[in-house]
């Protein structure tokens, strides 16, 4: 919520550098004209600030919104004590937490994940998230619940603070398995951690979904076979790309963004760990907004084979 802006003139020939300076220190810049030698644009009332520290001279032609009013009051010594207040109503309103509701069907993880988040300084009165904090609270508990949790997302309504999860299915498997571990997916081998089983491939191999990883057979110096149980996880390099949209609304497009940053994130497995993230296109149409996004992801590939297959 933004309440007012400034709005202020700069010499052309110093505009890239104000636009450098606005990108390194997270100045957000709207409406940038030009008219004759000089640029006009606004700039949120409260980031006055950081413009401040420019060494380029900048002049200040006025102040619009609802923070002309304010400052008209506190000019005129008029209620300066209601004009506090209503501020003080308003910030503690729109930038602060009142409530944390976690969407998930396990009461210990549940409780377990108030904990972890007030170590992310995610509480009652706290101040509320930008989208780069909820991507980093987002990869952490992926993390911690990646042996317990498939999907997990995190996202705010207001001032309410949600996590929503849904379970992971357990292995019922107990007994050996002597099942081959396949590639459930295109990647590059990274590492193993193989407790059984003969490992097929190396380090930096290419693997097509379907190849074999680990097989179930080994061959002894006398020439005989013999079938072992399989288990462990084959990690690879996988290169996914991923598409998010949202409506097309008059926001700041920095958020807009960030918006559609975390909601790509959120598609990304649970177990997965990002290596690399390349933004591909942002396309803008009237109706909506798209961002199309290249990962490259390290993960288990590992999958078992059906029941009845062919010793290989």
């Amino acid at each position: 919520m933004n309440i007012g802006y400034d709005v202020y003139e700069i010499d052309y020939q110093v505009i890239f550098l104000l636009l450098k300076f606005a990108k390194q220190n997270k100045l957000k810049i709207l409406h940038l004209r030009k008219k004759d030698d000089m640029y006009s644009f606004h700039i949120p009332t409260y980031q006055r600030y950081i413009l401040k520290t420019f060494d380029q001279p900048c002049y200040y032609i006025k102040t619009i919104g609802f923070m002309k009013y304010i400052l008209f009051l506190s000019k005129q010594y008029l209620n300066m004590l209601g004009v506090v207040c209503f501020l003080g109503t308003v910030i503690t309103c729109s930038y602060f937490i009142f409530d944390i509701e976690i969407i998930g069907t396990m009461p210990a993880v549940n409780q377990q994940m108030i904990t972890d988040l007030k170590k992310e300084q995610v509480n009652l009165f706290y101040p509320l998230k930008s989208y780069e904090r909820l991507n980093t609270i987002l990869a952490d508990l992926k993390t911690l619940y990646k042996d317990k949790v498939e999907y997990i997302s995190v996202y705010q309504v207001g001032s309410v603070f949600h996590v929503e999860y849904t379970k992971r299915k357990q292995d019922q498997i107990e007994k050996d398995d002597f099942r081959n571990l396949y590639a459930k997916k295109d990647g590059m081998i990274a590492s193993f951690d193989v407790e059984s089983g003969l490992i097929q491939v190396k380090k930096n191999d290419y693997v097509k979904k379907g190849d074999l990883l680990v097989s179930n057979t080994i061959v002894s110096t006398q020439n005989k076979t013999k079938i072992i149980p399989v288990k462990g996880h084959v990690y690879a390099y996988t290169f996914n790309q991923y598409t998010a949209s949202i409506k097309n609304v008059k926001q700041d497009q920095a958020e807009l963004f960030y918006q559609l940053l975390l909601a790509i994130r959120n598609q990304i497995p649970a177990n997965a760990i990002i290596d690399k993230e390349n933004v591909l296109q942002m396309t803008k149409t009237r109706s909506k907004i798209t961002l199309k996004v290249h990962y490259t992801l390290l993960e288990d590939i590992a999958i078992k084979g059906e029941e009845n297959e062919e010793s290989h």
